[in-house]
C-alpha cells in the first residue's frame, strides 16, 4: 500500500475534520456552550474531543484502512442531513439528546481506485466474508478503546483530567460500540452476526456488558 496521504481523496480530511468537530461540540454541548460566559468546564469539553476522536473517528478509518487493505475503496463522506439534525437536536433539547451521525464511511469495488487515486494489490474474495472483517473493524476499535479507557480510569487520580478523559473516552466508546454491534441494518452487527455469530459474540458481548456495567464501575 502507498504512502498514507494517497488514501484520502481530495476534501475529505476536511470532511472528516468536519465531522470530529460537530460531533465533539454535540457531546459536550453545555459545558462548551458555558465556556463563553466562564462557566464551562474547558477540561471535560476536551475530554469530549478526545473521546469523539477515538470513538468516531478512528472507528471510521478503522473501517476505512481494512478495506482498502483488502481491495477496496473506503472515501468518509459527510452526511449533511444527519449533520444539520445532529445539530438541531442537540441544540433544541439543551444538550440533554445527542444524535450523533454526521457521516460514515463508504465502500465501493477496487475497480473504481484510479479514481480516487487509492493503491491497493489486493482483491475481495468472499464479498460477505471482506464485509464482515471490514465491518468488523469499527466495534473491535471501539472494544480496545473501551477497554483501554477504563484501565487508565482505575489508574488516574480520582477527579484528574486524566480521569475525565478516561471517563468520556469510555463511554462513549462503549456506547457507540454497543450500538453498532446491534444486529439490525446497516448497522456493522447485523453485518458480522449474518456471517459469523461467535466473532459478532466476542465483540458485542464485552461492549454490552462494559456498557450496563461501566456506569457502576465508574460511579456514575
Amino acid at each position: 500500500m502507498g504512502q498514507v496521504s494517497s488514501q484520502f481523496s481530495p476534501g475529505e480530511i476536511s470532511s472528516i475534520i468536519i465531522a470530529w468537530l460537530v460531533l465533539s461540540v454535540a457531546i459536550t454541548y453545555g459545558n462548551f456552550t458555558r465556556l463563553f460566559t466562564g462557566t464551562g468546564n474547558l477540561e471535560v469539553v476536551i475530554a469530549g474531543f478526545v473521546a469523539t476522536a477515538t470513538g468516531f473517528i478512528i472507528h471510521e478509518m478503522g473501517h476505512k484502512f481494512v478495506a482498502i487493505r483488502r481491495g477496496y475503496v473506503a472515501h468518509f463522506r459527510l452526511w449533511m442531513w444527519g449533520l444539520l439534525l445532529t445539530l438541531f437536536i442537540v441544540v433544541f433539547s439543551g444538550g440533554g439528546i445527542v444524535f450523533g451521525a454526521p457521516g460514515a464511511v463508504y465502500i465501493a469495488p477496487a475497480a473504481t481506485t484510479a479514481y480516487y487515486g487509492y493503491e491497493s494489490a489486493t482483491r475481495p474474495r468472499d464479498p460477505e466474508q471482506e464485509n464482515m472483517v471490514i465491518s468488523a473493524a469499527g466495534p473491535g476499535i471501539n472494544l480496545a478503546f473501551a477497554v483501554t479507557f477504563l484501565s487508565l480510569f482505575f489508574v488516574a487520580p480520582l477527579g484528574s483530567f486524566l480521569s475525565t478523559i478516561a471517563q468520556l473516552g469510555f463511554l462513549l466508546n462503549a456506547g457507540l460500540g454497543s450500538f453498532n454491534m446491534i444486529p439490525v441494518p446497516p448497522l456493522d452487527g447485523s453485518k458480522i452476526f449474518r456471517k459469523n455469530i461467535p466473532v459478532a459474540l466476542a465483540i458485542a458481548l464485552p461492549l454490552w456488558a462494559m456498557l450496563f456495567l461501566g456506569p457502576y464501575y465508574l460511579g456514575i
